[in-house]
């Protein structure tokens, strides 16, 4: 049978309005018309406008008004953590190119795509066609940038809050220029996000955006508070550590309460306890509105790609309290893998730590920096405060690592193990409740650093009570109590009430030797210290005898590196400079100094404290060149490591003048 001949009556393309067929109609007539384009996604384009007047941001926004004004094509990238101000740099350079006659989007996140579609149709672009081409983003994009890039006037178009990359181009990196993020030479592109990644955006200009610096900060302060900068307010805008957001609460905190908070210093005292505080006192009652907590949960949930980086974060929020910097040598991968740190479905190796901590850092939640030639990590002091409020049923198992790697390197690096130890102490005492025998463990390691950055004015009351409440709460010979009291006559005896030191070594060495096993290490401490009340009171040869009472004792029960033996060693040489053996003490530091360097390295502090003792030596040899050299370098590692306050400091150059006038003929160097 042949083919039915053809009707002519196949129409194909979309169809609107009516049909008209112009002759006969043979068989049947089927139309299949696409839907007419349904209305365009309703966007918001308008910039907001700074609630307060912008400061301390002169310079970034001359740059940024400089690449507008100049043509520059690149797109401009703001990064920085949450909260630091990016948006409001964005929004006073928004306005500065109103007042320039410029046309202005401001694309808000999760509207990507329907915004710059919007903007191009206000560019003249088709209604229709925008609508069309939203279910093909590459086509839309490239349709949208053909006219901003044939717009009459100059533009400027914000992607505020470009927190997810792959919403600006879900397969490439935004950065290449195929997505909805492209550079132009008829207006400017400006990013503001907190990924910091510089092969994100490249060959985008990325600019960091920090805190604020103390004038600017309490001016801040005082504008949200609507307010003079009085007394109070830099205070303030310290301890809020210049973060933008935290200043704008506080501002609006002040003015809400100010009958609770008539000036800046009773808002700082009521936020000494937790800056998050703050949150309940400044939130808006819809809650709709930026809390410091919710601001960075929102950069702890972009970890989510990177699992090992939230424990990191974790650990880093004890280790890094308060600011202090965190050397990456005290994040050794074998003591990582012990903790929360090292779970996941592969073994911890040196890729995880780093794409964890580039993870961190990429996200603005911690910065490397260098630190006397070594590379440390830094978290600003709300975002560590904040995560460690945040840490819930983790909090125990995150203070212990943190004490565990302490431990690993004590006495190493006293300006970041400080604030850590206090960190511990507060996290346990949230966690398991003051009287905990491992909260009152870290608190006494807490008040020891007072003793180590030399403080026993502080450390003294501070020890006394924590002794005496060790003591009731756990008894007597409990090994923290016992350690407390131990620390207690530590601060005696650097505040010289050596008598009252005495009697407490005593008393702690009488109550070790009545444990099983007579005490062991820990009693020969108390002894050691016994041994060094007579050296403080010049009683040498008591104090060798006592020493050399240690060095047997321990020859039984200890090995040859048990600290208190290799403090025990040197203290004895001293005693033979004291003597005039200046040989056998020579000999006997020498020694001291290799296991030393062997055990903590040559530029730990106690290491440094034995090389002093033969600088020593050296000067009371008349060898005042020799001891020019190891007083000067002695120095120079004692304020790296403590501070060039710190009185072990001041003793070093003290004795390099001294020993700097022998080697020019001058006084002999007095004893001592």
């Amino acid at each position: 049978m042949p083919d039915a001949p053809s009707t002519g009556n196949t129409v194909r393309g979309d169809i609107h309005g009516a049909l008209v067929q112009a002759r006969d109609i043979r068989g049947d007539v089927y139309v299949n018309a696409v839907a007419e384009p349904g209305p365009r996604a309703d966007v918001w384009l308008d910039a907001p406008r700074p609630a307060t007047r912008v400061r301390g941001r002169d310079r970034l926004l001359d740059t940024l008004t400089a690449a507008m004004t100049g043509g520059d094509p690149r797109p401009q990238v703001l990064a920085g953590p949450g909260g630091v101000g990016k948006s409001t740099v964005a929004a006073e350079l928004a306005r500065r190119a109103a007042e320039q006659g410029r046309t202005l989007w401001w694309v808000r996140p999760g509207s990507v795509a329907a915004s710059v579609l919007e903007a191009a149709v206000e560019l003249g672009g088709d209604p229709a066609e925008a609508v069309r081409s939203a279910g093909a983003p590459r086509r839309a994009a490239r349709w949208a940038w053909n006219l901003l890039d044939a717009a009459d006037r100059p533009w400027l178009l914000v992607f505020d809050n470009a927190d997810r990359p792959e919403e600006l181009d879900p397969d490439e990196r935004p950065g290449a220029g195929v997505g909805w993020l492209r550079g132009s030479p008829r207006g400017t592109v400006l990013v503001t996000t907190r990924t910091a990644d510089p092969g994100t955006w490249a060959p985008a200009v990325l600019h960091p955006v920090g805190p604020l610096d103390g004038a600017d900060a309490a001016a801040v302060l005082a504008d949200h508070a609507d307010m003079a900068a009085a007394d109070g307010a830099a205070e303030l805008a310290e301890r809020l550590g210049g973060f933008p957001l935290a200043l704008a609460l506080a501002g609006r905190a002040m003015a809400a309460h100010r009958t609770l908070f008539p000036d800046f210093r009773r808002l700082r005292g009521h936020l000494d306890a937790s800056v998050l505080r703050i949150d309940d006192l400044a939130g808006p009652l819809d809650g709709r509105g930026p809390t410091l907590a919710g601001t960075v949960r929102a950069s702890v949930r972009a970890l989510s790609g990177t699992p090992r980086a939230v424990p990191l974060l974790d650990l880093l929020s004890i280790l890094g309290a308060e600011g202090a910097e965190v050397p990456l040598r005290r994040l050794p991968v074998r003591l990582l893998r012990g903790g929360r740190t090292g779970t996941g479905p592969a073994p911890l190796d040196e890729a995880g730590v780093a794409r964890a901590l580039n993870a961190l850092a990429v996200h603005g939640l911690a910065s490397v920096v260098e630190v006397r030639g070594e590379r440390a990590l830094r978290l600003h002091p709300l975002i560590s405060e904040t995560v460690r409020a945040d840490l819930g049923e983790h909090a125990v198992r995150a203070a212990e690592q943190a004490e565990r790697l302490l431990r690993a390197e004590p006495d190493r690096d006293p300006a970041m193990e400080h604030p850590a130890h206090r960190a511990v102490a507060a996290v346990r005492a949230a966690a398991l409740g003051e009287d905990h025998p491992d909260t009152l463990a870290a608190e006494l390691e807490r008040d020891r650093m007072l003793l180590v950055r030399a403080d026993p004015s502080a450390a003294h009351p501070a020890l006394a009570g924590l002794a005496a409440r060790a003591e009731r709460l756990l008894g007597a010979e409990h090994p923290v109590a016992l350690r407390a009291r131990h620390l207690h006559g530590d601060a005696l005896l650097q505040l010289g009430r050596l008598d009252e030191a005495e009697q407490v070594y005593r008393a702690e060495y009488e109550a070790r030797g009545r444990l099983p096993g007579g005490g062991g290490a820990d009693a020969l401490s108390a002894l050691h210290q016994i041994a060094l009340v007579a050296v403080r009171r010049g009683d040498l040869a008591a104090a060798a005898e006592r020493f050399r009472a240690v060095l047997a004792e321990g020859a039984r029960i200890c090995g040859p590196d048990e600290p208190v033996l290799l403090q025990a060693r040197q203290n004895l040489a001293f005693t033979a400079i004291r003597a005039g053996d200046r040989e056998a003490a020579e000999r006997e530091l020498t020694a001291v100094v290799e296991a030393k360097e062997r055990l903590h390295g040559p530029d730990h502090p106690e290491t440094v404290d034995a090389r002093y003792y033969l600088a020593l030596n050296a000067l009371e040899n008349g060898e005042a060149a020799d001891a020019v050299r190891r007083f000067a370098a002695v120095a120079r590692d004692w304020e790296e490591g403590l501070g060039a306050d710190h009185p072990r400091t001041r003793l070093a150059r003290e004795r390099l003048a001294q020993a700097e006038g022998r080697a020019a003929g001058g006084d002999p160097a007095p004893r001592g």
